[in-house]
């Protein structure tokens, strides 16, 4: 997470700092029921740079299937035990980016008999891009957490003006996952998945029926979303993400994230587990991303019709109007935008005409 310049020296005394001033790290997260034996673990972290997944929990008459594997696993794992005694069978990883897949070594660990489920792609991703992304985030992250801290001591906020207390809250939670990254993720050894179907898979687990589904391409190449027709309930992964979704500029797919998300508002589902995020109980805000990207794929194309190239098109589109509506007056959420949207969401769009 190359987020900014460091300030330390070495990277032993950024980490050696930084561990010091973090306290033991809470579990992060909350449980919901969502339905009869649907239980959500949803991160209560605030809005900030650094995030880890939300996971799902679906008890079955024998069995339990999981959506997700995120940093915090083995706090997860210890949860699912006191809900109940029965073997997880099925884990789903929704896409391959590390909160998401990383905690797949525990849940085999504490479930030998687990399979994993994910798109085919994490076979090549994880260990060449991936394993490369990691390597990077290993070396920059805690630089850049070291670099927060001194911040914060300067009441600064990373533009150097004064820092606001949502900011404050932002950047020290931001401080803490780090450490916990730093703590899980070197050495952790991949998993890759044992079943990457090439089209929508059903697990009937007696009564239930859950369906592992491909929507499409938006946030990665792997996304997959898990949905409970029955409860009307989706884990959506990264696909959906609040407050402000996130993009990657060369592994996102912006071009085709409004119709991934059309697919999913066909569905109708009476409630939406993000990625990242509360659980969303109507499907508002599902809308808003769709209609953020439809216009953006809207505004690029008509840049291309006009001859313009991307350089061009950055400087005449906006994305000010989008940015308030998602972002409001928070100065977190607003540099959430900026950082995650209006950069890389037009180099995106731009890479698929």
């Amino acid at each position: 997470m190359s987020l900014f310049r460091p300030v330390c020296t070495t990277a032993a005394l950024c980490i050696a700092g930084l561990f010091a001033r973090t306290a033991a790290a809470e579990p992060g997260f909350r449980l919901e029921t969502l339905a009869p034996g649907v239980h959500a673990a949803v991160r209560t972290d605030p809005p900030g740079l650094m995030v880890d997944a939300n996971c799902l929990f679906i008890v079955n008459d024998s069995d339990v299937v999981v959506v997700d594997a995120p940093e915090a696993s083995t706090e997860l794992i210890a949860s699912l035990k006191r809900i109940t005694d029965k073997p997880v069978r099925y884990l789903v990883n929704t896409h391959w980016h590390d909160d998401h897949v990383i905690g797949n070594a525990r849940w085999r660990e504490a479930y030998p008999g687990i399979q994993f489920i994910a798109h085919g792609t994490l076979r090549d991703y994880l260990p060449g891009t991936g394993a490369k992304n990691r390597a990077g985030m290993i070396d920059g992250a805690p630089q850049a957490a070291a670099q927060m801290q001194q911040l914060i001591d300067q009441g600064k906020n990373l533009a150097g003006q004064p820092i606001s207390e949502e900011e404050r809250q932002s950047y020290t939670s931001d401080i803490a996952l780090v450490a916990n990254y730093m703590k899980v993720v070197p050495g952790t050894a991949d998993v890759l998945p044992d079943l990457s179907p090439s089209a929508d898979l059903v697990l009937q687990r007696g009564t239930r029926r859950i369906e592992v589904r491909r929507a499409g391409r938006g946030h990665t190449e792997s996304d997959l979303v898990v949905w409970l027709p029955q409860e009307r309930i989706l884990a959506s992964g990264d696909l959906v993400v609040w407050p402000v979704p996130l993009v990657g500029g060369e592994q996102s797919h912006v071009a085709g994230w409004d119709l991934a998300l059309q697919q999913l508002l066909a569905l109708q589902p009476a409630m939406t587990l993000p990625g990242h995020g509360p659980v969303q109980r109507d499907d508002a805000y599902l809308r808003q991303l769709r209609d953020l990207f439809a216009d953006i794929k809207a505004k690029v194309a008509d840049a291309r019709r006009r001859g313009l190239d991307l350089a061009a098109a950055r400087k005449e589109i906006t994305l000010d109007d989008w940015r308030r509506r998602f972002a409001g007056d928070s100065p977190v959420r607003n540099a959430l935008f900026r950082r995650y949207v209006t950069g890389p969401a037009l180099q995106s769009a731009w890479a698929s005409p």
